[in-house]
């Protein structure tokens, strides 16, 4: 079966991954899941990794990945020359062919609201200008918006290129620049399409056009307080803020520890004082924090004292009140289950239940009263399914790839009172389509009927709305009749009502990456495979997904014309109204294990 191309942290190994697959027919059967779980089953010893080889593009028919390094190059040149401000214009008109063909790419009307500090767009005011040279397009741009000769950022993100003519190539790029002048922070971004011809063995510019949005921000709405508030805590200091790379080239090989950093964080007011703690989840041997805000707004170490620095494998932690107290209790999941543990009010935590997911790690919780009956239960995302050592290992085994569904089991569990919790996942309904690598989970009346339903966001193909019916058989999944199957690799899940119609809308965090965007687009990708899993596979690297509530229990696709699809590799993300201007906002975490420069993802 193909390999995982998130299990490559490079550009080189993303490309391997794609390109190397495009060899292999898709082997989806009965006898071929069974011998992928038990693979995957299989111990991995620590510090024996797969070693992937170096993909040329030049051979195995990839001209065009071949172009694209050669476009990449060009405008990766150009960048650093706008950031240093160089010898830009020169640069960028030795670019272009005499026969250069361009347009304005500022040329939406620009409303400036002095309230917000923002910059709406109202849309074209007059149609683009021609020009004769690129850099004329690009000094209009930036003069336009203050920022000529004080670019602090720049880049340029291809993310298709097609051969549009003989001796002539296709390409289009996601554009960004940003800057400050006035004291204003001014970004500018949007897309470029940019046609290449070949001229003596060199590519040279035809042609280019696009189109860019900016936003204004003031600085300072924003302060970095890290250091000041959690500097005089010496497990702070001499673990967290030393960051990731120092712990990826010192621990993982050795000891095992998965320093991967998606364990997860929670924030409540755990003592009572008003003011909001925070608890930080780790990997086994490393004991979980408990962070205690002063009322200077320090933060002291209560690890040891509240009862909560076990050192269990621990992912996802979540505060809510499951006793009807007035105080956050604690959620969290460790590598064989569920911990359940109370507060006593005072920040102080005992442990009180215990739930059992063979052979699955949990990596979220979400808590609701689901079935109304005035206390709240609680739903675990799971992920591997994988005994043995490295239960947690990065490298799942997904079968089929595209759309799998032999992952971790993920599991209800019912608020019984005292203490009690009771595994209720079958008898609710929660069984089907449940083993598909579940990172996260949401509930939302989605469909005005008074009870709650449930959202899954999973990694390797579709994901789940769950109708709650009320019935004996209580929940049901509808995401294909809905509209939200979103096959693709789901990390997220946040609810919110954006047009302000009254309607829940769904957002759901991806992947977009610009090298699987580029590759999965073109003819040679999967040839021989069948057009819908084809289909699946480019949908896996599009990006986030914005779902408007129709008000009929379906939901239409909104992602491409809201703007909100290219959100990087999404691992969280959030609704809410950030600027306090009565429309909610989209706020996306990001990241991944990669290089200084991540170039195509």
């Amino acid at each position: 079966m193909l390999l995982i191309f998130r299990s490559l942290v490079t550009v080189l190994l993303f490309l391997s991954f794609f390109l190397t697959s495009c060899k292999k027919k898709e082997e989806i059967n009965s006898g071929s899941e069974t011998k992928e779980i038990k693979e995957a089953n299989d111990p991995v010893v620590p510090g024996t990794e797969t070693v992937v080889p170096s993909y040329d593009p030049g051979n195995g028919g990839w001209k065009i990945e071949e172009w694209n390094n050669e476009i990449v190059a060009y405008l990766k040149k150009l960048s650093d020359k706008l950031i240093s401000n160089g010898d830009w214009e020169i640069f960028t008109n030795s670019l272009c062919s005499p026969d250069f063909q361009g347009s304005s790419l500022n040329f939406p009307k620009v409303y400036k609201s002095p309230d917000q500090g923002k910059v709406i767009l109202l849309g074209p005011e007059n149609e683009p200008k021609k020009k004769n040279v690129l850099s004329e397009s690009v000094s209009e741009l930036l003069d336009d918006h203050g920022l000529r000769g004080r670019v602090e950022r720049s880049s340029f993100k291809v993310i298709d290129i097609k051969v549009s003519g003989k001796n002539k190539v296709d390409s289009e790029a996601i554009v960004h620049f940003a800057g400050r002048h006035d004291g204003v922070y001014r970004e500018l971004k949007g897309r470029m399409r940019l046609e290449w011809g070949f001229e003596s063995g060199l590519m040279k510019l035809l042609r280019s056009d696009g189109s860019f949005s900016a936003v204004y921000s003031s600085i300072g709405q924003f302060v970095d307080v890290t250091e000041s508030a959690l500097g005089d805590v010496p497990e702070f200091t001499e673990q967290f803020y030393r960051g990731q790379d120092h712990w990826t080239g010192r621990l993982e090989m050795l000891t095992g520890i998965d320093v991967g950093g998606w364990q997860g964080i929670a924030v409540a007011d755990v003592n009572g004082d008003g003011k909001d703690d925070l608890y930080v989840a780790q990997p086994g041997g490393l004991p979980n924090r408990m962070y205690v805000r002063n009322d200077d707004g320090t933060f002291e170490d209560h690890s040891v004292s509240s009862g909560t620095n076990f050192l269990d494998s621990c992912h996802g932690n979540l505060f809510v009140d499951l006793d009807n107290d007035g105080d956050q209790d604690l959620i969290s999941g460790v590598l064989d289950g569920a911990i359940v543990m109370e507060n006593d009010g005072e920040g102080n935590f005992t442990k009180r239940a215990s739930m059992l997911l063979p052979a699955a790690v949990p990596y979220s919780i979400s808590a609701a009263d689901y079935d109304m009956d005035g206390d709240l239960d609680f739903y675990v995302c799971c992920y591997n399914k994988r005994p043995g050592v490295n239960r947690h290992h990065i490298f799942a085994r997904p079968v089929p790839y595209h759309d799998a569904n032999n992952g971790g089991r993920n599991a209800l569990f019912r608020n019984e009172g005292n203490w009690s919790f009771r595994n209720v996942t079958m008898r609710e309904g929660l069984d089907e389509n449940n083993r598909r690598f579940s990172y996260a989970s949401s509930w939302e009346d989605y469909d005005n009927d008074g009870d709650l339903d449930l959202y899954v966001a999973n990694d390797f193909g579709r994901n789940n709305l769950y109708v709650n019916e009320g019935s004996s058989i209580r929940f049901r999944d509808v995401a294909e009749e809905a509209g939200v199957v979103d096959i693709g690799p789901g990390m997220s899940v946040s609810w919110g009502d954006f047009d302000n119609d009254g309607e829940p809308d769904l957002y759901v965090g991806n992947m977009f990456s610009s090298a699987g965007h580029r590759i999965s687009s073109q003819e040679r990708f999967h040839e021989d495979a069948d057009p819908a899993v084809k289909d699946h596979y480019r949908r896996h690297a599009r990006g986030n997904s914005l779902y408007r509530n129709r008000g009929d229990g379906t939901f239409s696709d909104v992602s491409i014309s809201s703007g909100v699809s290219v959100g990087r590799w999404a691992w969280s993300s959030r609704l809410g109204d950030m600027d306090g201007d009565g429309y909610q906002d989209i706020y996306v975490a990001n990241g991944f294990i990669t290089q200084e420069d991540p170039g195509d993802l």
